[in-house]
C-alpha cells in the first residue's frame, strides 16, 4: 500500500522509534506500513495521522496529481510542494549534485527511484546554492536548485511550483519592497548575502572606463526582463548609450560564455562570471541577494536544516571566498 508516513516522519524529524512509541505500536508494525507491506488499523492510522500533524486522507490517499514544471523528455527529479507533486526536468542549468528520479518519454514517466527523503527546491540565479544539497543529503534533506530569473523566481513560488526564490533586485529595501508587491503577505525573507553586478567585456576590446563605453558602437547582450542584470542595464542604458541590444537567454553564466565567444561585446552580469571566463570587469552596483519563502514552511523541522545550512559559518566562508560576493553585511530577516 503506497503511503507518505516515511516522508511526513522525516519532515517532523522523528526516528521511527520516537514515532512508534507516540502512536503507541510496535516498531516492526511501523516499518512494515512504511514500506508498504502492511495496511494500517483505522485506530493505527489515525493516532498517525495525528502524530504527524496532517489528515489520514493525506498520509494513506491516492497519489495526487503529477504537476510539470516545465515538461521535456529526459531525466527529472521531483518534489512536493504543498500537496503537488511536482516534476522538474533536469538539465544543464539546474544545480543538483542528485541521481534523477525517474525519466520523461513521450509523455509518460519510468520512475527509477521515488525518493521519500523531504525534497525542498530553491528557484533563482545563485549558482552557490546547489552546493548545498550534496552536505544535506547525508542529514536525510535533499535541495534542488532551478535556474530562474528574480521575477521568475517569485511567480514559481507564488504559484506553488517551489519553495524558495532567490531575489536581487537591488538593496535590501528594494527587494522587500518587489516582494511584497507581488507576494503580499505569509513570506519570510532573509538577505543571505550581496554580489556585484558589472558591465562584462572581453579584454581584447580595452574597455577600461564607463568613458570608453560611450565612444563604441557595441552590441549589448542583455538577460530576460525580470533579472537583476536586466534592471541594471536599464539604469545606465542612456548613462553608456547602448544602441543596439539583444536578449540572451540563460543566466549570469550563458551571459559571459556569449561575451567571450564574441557573441555580443558588452552586458551586465556578476563579477563571478567575469573572473571564471577571463573578462573585463565595470562596477555598476552591489546588490543584496534575498531569499523568500512561505512562513508556515519554518513549522517543518526538515526545512529549518535547509535554513541552517544556508546561515552557517561554513557556508558564509565558503561565500566570502567567492568573486564580487560580500557577507559583510548581518543576516537579516523580515515578515511580510
Amino acid at each position: 500500500m503506497n503511503n507518505k508516513v516515511k516522508e511526513y516522519r522525516l519532515k517532523r524529524g522523528l526516528s521511527q522509534e520516537e514515532l512508534a512509541k507516540l502512536c503507541g505500536m510496535p516498531r516492526s508494525t511501523l516499518s512494515a506500513i512504511e514500506s508498504g507491506r502492511a495496511v494500517p488499523s483505522v485506530e493505527y492510522a489515525i493516532k498517525l495521522s495525528k502524530a504527524l500533524g496532517c489528515t489520514v486522507e493525506e498520509l494513506f490517499g491516492e497519489e495526487e496529481k503529477l504537476i510539470f514544471c516545465g515538461l521535456v523528455d529526459g531525466p527529472f527529479v521531483s518534489a512536493r510542494v504543498g500537496e503537488k507533486l511536482v516534476i522538474y526536468p533536469m538539465d544543464a542549468r539546474m544545480l543538483t549534485l542528485l541521481p534523477p528520479d525517474g525519466t520523461l518519454k513521450d509523455g509518460k514517466i519510468e520512475w527509477f527511484n521515488k525518493s521519500t527523503l523531504p525534497t525542498y527546491v530553491f528557484a533563482g540565479c545563485d549558482t552557490s546554492f546547489g552546493l548545498l544539497s550534496y552536505e544535506l543529503v547525508s542529514e536525510g534533506v535533499r535541495t534542488v536548485a532551478v535556474y530562474a530569473s528574480s521575477r521568475k523566481a517569485l511567480r514559481l513560488l507564488k504559484d506553488g511550483y517551489v519553495h524558495m526564490a532567490g531575489v536581487h533586485l537591488g538593496s535590501f529595501e528594494e527587494n522587500l519592497r518587489e516582494i511584497k508587491d507581488f507576494l503580499g503577505s505569509g513570506y519570510a525573507v532573509i538577505r543571505l548575502f550581496s554580489w556585484e553586478e558589472g558591465v562584462l567585456t572581453r579584454k581584447d576590446a580595452e574597455i577600461k572606463s564607463f568613458k570608453d563605453l560611450k565612444n563604441r558602437k557595441l552590441v549589448w547582450l542583455v538577460r530576460e526582463e525580470g533579472s537583476g542584470s536586466r534592471k541594471a542595464f536599464e539604469e545606465i542604458k542612456e548613462e553608456v548609450k547602448a544602441g543596439l541590444f539583444r536578449e540572451v537567454e540563460g543566466g549570469h553564466r550563458e551571459l559571459a560564455f556569449s561575451i567571450k565567444n564574441a557573441f555580443g561585446d558588452a552586458g551586465v552580469g556578476t563579477r563571478l562570471f567575469a573572473c571564471e571566463y577571463g573578462l573585463e570587469f565595470l562596477s555598476v552596483r552591489r546588490e543584496d541577494y534575498c531569499l523568500c519563502y512561505r512562513e508556515e514552511l519554518e513549522k517543518d523541522k526538515a526545512f529549518t536544516k535547509v535554513l541552517s545550512a544556508l546561515v552557517s559559518r561554513r557556508y558564509r566562508e565558503f561565500l566570502k571566498a567567492m568573486p564580487g560576493y560580500s557577507v559583510e553585511k548581518s543576516l537579516e530577516k523580515v515578515l511580510l
